[in-house]
Order: structure tokens, then sequence, then C-alpha cells
């Protein structure tokens, strides 16, 4: 979904006896740390004890590649479910597990964005470009599987999965039987470990996914919006909710996930795309490949943001931009490399 623009009142307080904040998460390593990271935000900024609640997801029980558990949703479902029926106050997602469909009755907002780049963890310091011929690199994205054969077609691209040091063992660890792995940087370096990489993969050659690096922190939206006047549920809440959104990265990935929204496009199709904010000007960047990396096309635009206008008006500014281009790339027939669900539109 898009986030909704809050409607923050901090009037009314917080009774002196309310109690923590359950924070929702998965009980990965990552998971736990990012969750972490947001929890000691919210106590700081709300005084309040924060409880990290761990549940189940579909993603943690189910084997088999991302694609064939049906991709989006798999780590958000059960999440939202425990939001949804008062489990927990608070979710924490990687904001690129998260469908583009609006989910009725939640809002999140995204804390400023880590590095969104890919990583590159290989045997011996091996870069892309110095891997040997045939050389074995393991992901579980299409996205970075097509990139990295379009990059490299010699390679031997494995799909793997499992929790992110299962991961770089299967590359970097006693019994490794790739040459390499490919993660993303953001993970690695949440969990300290920003020392097992030996490449950061340019935009230009493996596009990042449509938010990655970005965390959505999740809550019901009928405890942080006023409503007709009165206060809202939980105004603390709100208020901290409101203080965690970052306006740049929230620009950012509107445009991105609006590529991937207009595309109609699931988790086994191989886009990639990557905003930037500078200034006054949002520019996009992004990429559909062929699933064996044969072919890739790309297509770039930009938007002007003027400084005084309202929040919902830059939001709308980002979305526009995101539709753009993917009709740039509807257009000019990238509906032929990937599985995308679009209607083309019609050129005038």
């Amino acid at each position: 979904m898009t986030p909704t623009p809050l409607s923050v009142s901090t009037s009314g307080s917080t009774p002196a006896d309310a109690g923590p904040i359950r924070l929702g998460t998965r009980a990965s390593a990552l998971a736990t740390t990012q969750s972490g990271l947001v929890a000691r935000r919210l106590e700081e900024l709300t005084g309040r004890p924060v409880e990290l609640v761990h549940i189940k997801t579909e993603g943690d029980v189910k084997t088999g590649s991302l694609a064939s558990l049906g991709g989006t949703g798999v780590f958000v479902t059960a999440l939202r479910e425990a939001l949804l029926d008062g489990r927990c106050d608070v979710a924490v997602h990687s904001l690129k597990d998260l469908p583009t469909t609006p989910a009725e009755g939640l809002t999140f907002v995204t804390p400023e964005r880590e590095d969104p780049r890919d990583a590159l963890c290989a045997r011996d310091g091996l870069t892309l470009a110095t891997l040997p011929h045939g050389g074995r690199v393991g992901t579980g994205s299409p996205r970075r599987a097509a990139q990295i054969r379009a990059a490299r077609p010699d390679l031997d691209v494995v799909d793997i999965r499992g929790n992110v040091g299962t991961r770089l063992n299967r590359a970097l660890g006693p019994d490794a039987d790739l040459d390499a792995v490919v993660l993303a940087h953001a993970g690695l370096s949440r969990l300290g470990r920003t020392e097992v990489i030996s490449e950061v993969l340019d935009v230009d050659v493996v596009s990042p996914a449509p938010g990655q690096g970005a965390l959505a922190v999740e809550v019901r939206t009928a405890d942080i919006v006023s409503d007709a006047g009165a206060p809202p549920v939980a105004p603390d809440l709100a208020e901290a909710i409101h203080l965690l959104d970052h306006r740049p990265t929230r620009l950012a990935v509107l445009a991105e996930r609006s590529v991937l929204a207009r595309l109609e496009a699931g988790c086994a199709a191989p886009v990639g795309a990557y905003a930037t904010v500078s200034g006054t000007v949002l520019e996009l960047r992004s990429v559909v490949a062929a699933v064996d990396g044969s072919e890739q096309m790309s297509r770039r635009a930009e938007a002007l943001l003027s400084q005084d206008v309202a929040p919902e008006v830059l939001d709308a500014a980002a979305r526009t931009l995101g539709i753009t281009v993917a009709e740039n790339l509807l257009a000019d027939g990238a509906e032929r490399l990937a599985p995308l669900s679009a209607t083309v539109p019609e050129k005038a």
C-alpha cells in the first residue's frame, strides 16, 4: 500500500499508567534487529516501554522459492492480522515485502532509508567482474538473478533461501558450495556484517527492488488519526509515527512502488526501481529484465518538487512519476520480457 498522509493531533496525553507498546515482528535475526531499531526510537519518542511480539509468517514456515510461495505478502499477512486483531500495536516490515495494494484499516510510515543497493559477498574478495567463468552465484530473487545473468551470462545463478547467516555460509562458510551470494546491503549493515561484502553493486548494473533498504512501520489507522475533532486513540503513538516518517524516503519509495503497481508485477517479475531526491528534484530509474538475462529495458524520468505545497501534493507527484515510467516501459514492450499483468497503454 502507499502511506496515508497523517492527520496528527497532539492534544490530550497518554495516561501515566499506559501499558507498553507491543511491536509485532518476525523472529529472524534481521527482523528483530530492524524492529529493535524502531522500538528504541518509539521508546524515546513516547516515553513508554516497547515489547517485541514474535509473529510467525507463512514465509517463515514454508520452504521453496519465494515465487512458488506466492511471493509478495508471504512475510506480511500474519503481521497485519496481528495488528488488526489487537495482538500488537505496531508492526515493522521490510518495505519491499509489502504488497502495493492498500490494506484496509492500516497505515504505514517510512523512517530514513538505508543504502538500497545490493551487495556481492564472494569468496576471496572477488567482484562481479572477477568471478571465474562458470562461477556459481546464489540468490533467491528473480530480479537479482536476471540482472546478474545480464551482466555475466557465463555465471551459474543458483536459487537459494534461508536467513542471512545460512546464505552467507553457502559462499563463505567451511562447506561453501557457491562462489558468491547476493544480499541487500541494508540488511547486512543493520546486522553489522558489512565486512563480508566484496562489492556493492552499482544500481546501473543491478537495480534494487522497489522500496529496498526502507522499513515500513505500520499501525491501525484508527489509533493515530483524529476523528471528528477528537484526539487520536493513542496520541503519543500518533505523534511518534508522524515523527518517524522521513519525507525524502517516503517520496522515493512512493515513486518506486508506483512503478511496481502500474506494471502489476509479482515477485517473479524481474523489476527494479531506484529513486532519489536531490534538492527539489525526484529522479526515478526502473528496469525490467528477461528472466534469463538475455535482454533488459530501462527508463528514467524526473519530477520537480515544489517546497510550498501540501505533503499530499508531493505524494501525488511521486506516484505520477512512477506511473509515467511504468507506462513508458509498457509502451516500449516491457511485457515481452517479464511476467507482467498490466494493460499496455495505446501509443498516441
